[in-house]
């Protein structure tokens, strides 16, 4: 059960915008992600009937639009400037000798330090709002409180409370947070449309990887079969000097500083070649080279030391529920990566700043989208930052590329040729788990 609350606690803080991942392949939900400390808060003059009352960009905004930057404070007897680029950002001031900073300067140097970042979450959000434009999808002010809401009481926590967390350990204010986070989320939630549906046979799955038995191992990972092949060797004519050869063979730096013990393995969690030579194994048996995923060129070899004997033993309505809720948030996620990846394809961005172009080719609004001499067309790339600060001119229309989102398929290798050694020390097992 505790390990069940660690996977759905870890699911939250995705959903949360915190960048922790569970999905086993490792989804990039981009537009979600905000990068700390990058701009700064939303104008106070918003109103709740506006586009960015509920964090959207502000499109349509013409070419003479600006945004006035001023000094956020004053040293003590200075005279505050006008908020307008030209004027002095700072004054700095010793013997009688004065250096003064412009707002142009510090502009200037924000757009080379987090320009392209800043640039990108914007042209995220607006990618998305010109979808729920032409699908008429809209996410009100209060949609967003009541999921921040919920997302505070699934921690546990009071709402104030949760924002400060973000604001001290992520550097995420709740404008932000609002925006570039929630507001994104809830609106390809709509985009997505249908809610997720879990099946008896998932959750069946989701019991056996979470509550089932698991291979305890240790492990020397290759990044090419020739090394694999050499570790190999020495590991059958040496079987007993194995932590040896994970020292001299294995690339992966957090389990050879552990002498290659890994976490132990469970079904159904990501690659099924090593799921299915690991439950093979027999105490003290070391696997042959297997390929992690066709896809990778990554090989490990496997030592057995035992398994975890499980402490649920059958699946309740409580567990039921819980795996289900737990299938369903990461069901979600999938789905919103897949239509923001889909839309992201039909939409046309031209990015000026960084000369390039991406997306639909046929769908640029007239007289505004038109692609700039010397701009070039690369593939979707996807937006990191987080704030904006200014108006973003409207771009993009319908386009018809439907998106897909394909998942790493495994395929099996040679699973024979297992080498029996002599019976190893148990590992640590994990929680909710005890050995035989």
């Amino acid at each position: 059960m505790a390990e069940l609350n660690r996977s759905k606690s870890t699911l939250l803080w995705v959903a949360a915008g915190t960048g922790a991942a569970v999905l086993g392949a490792a989804i990039c939900f981009q537009c979600l992600r905000a990068q700390p400390g990058t701009a700064a808060e939303e104008s106070t003059a918003r109103t709740s009937g506006s586009d960015n009352a509920s964090g959207k960009a502000r499109l349509g905004g013409t070419a003479n639009s600006q945004t006035s930057m001023g000094s956020q404070g004053t040293a003590s007897g200075a005279t505050p400037s006008p908020s307008t680029k030209g004027d002095p950002g700072a004054r700095v001031s010793h013997n009688g000798q004065n250096l003064l900073i412009s707002m142009d300067e510090v502009a200037k140097e924000s757009v080379i330090r987090v320009g392209k970042e800043v640039l990108d979450s914007m042209i995220n959000r607006a990618i998305i709002q010109l979808a729920c434009r032409e699908r008429g999808v809209e996410v009100a002010r209060s949609e967003v409180d009541q999921e921040i809401v919920r997302i505070a009481a699934e921690f546990k926590i009071p709402v104030e409370q949760y924002l400060q967390m973000l604001q001290a350990e992520r550097n995420i204010s709740p404008e932000q947070y609002r925006r570039d986070v929630i507001w994104p989320m809830l609106a390809l939630k709509k985009l997505a449309g249908a809610e997720v549906k879990v099946t008896d046979e998932e959750i069946q799955k989701a019991f056996e990887r979470e509550y089932g038995p698991r291979v305890k191992c240790r492990m020397i990972l290759c990044d090419n079969l020739r090394r694999a092949q050499a570790a190999w060797a020495k590991v059958k004519e040496n079987p007993d000097d194995f932590e040896k050869y994970v020292q001299e063979y294995s690339i992966d730096p957090a389990s050879k500083s552990l002498d290659g013990s890994v976490p132990p393995i469970p079904r159904h969690s990501g690659s099924e070649n090593v799921e299915k030579v690991a439950f093979k194994l027999k105490t003290g048996e070391i696997s042959a080279v297997t390929q992690i995923d066709s896809t990778l060129n990554q090989y490990v070899i496997l030592k057995c030391e035992g398994r975890t004997d499980p402490v649920v033993k059958g699946l309740d309505d409580q567990v039921r529920a819980e795996l289900a809720d737990l299938l369903k948030k990461q069901k979600t996620q999938e789905q919103v990566a897949k239509v923001f990846e889909s839309i992201k394809k039909e939409t046309r961005v031209d990015n000026y700043y960084t000369n390039t172009s991406t997306g639909g080719t046929n769908n640029v609004a007239q007289g505004d989208g038109a692609k700039p001499s010397g701009v070039k067309s690369t593939g979707t790339k996807s937006g990191t930052a987080s704030n904006d600060g200014g108006e973003i001119r409207q771009a993009g229309a319908k386009g018809t590329t439907n998106g897909r989102v394909k998942p790493a398929v495994a395929t099996s290798t040679d699973d024979g040729d297992t080498l029996p050694t002599r019976p190893a020390s148990s590992t640590k097992r994990p929680a909710g788990s005890s050995t035989k």
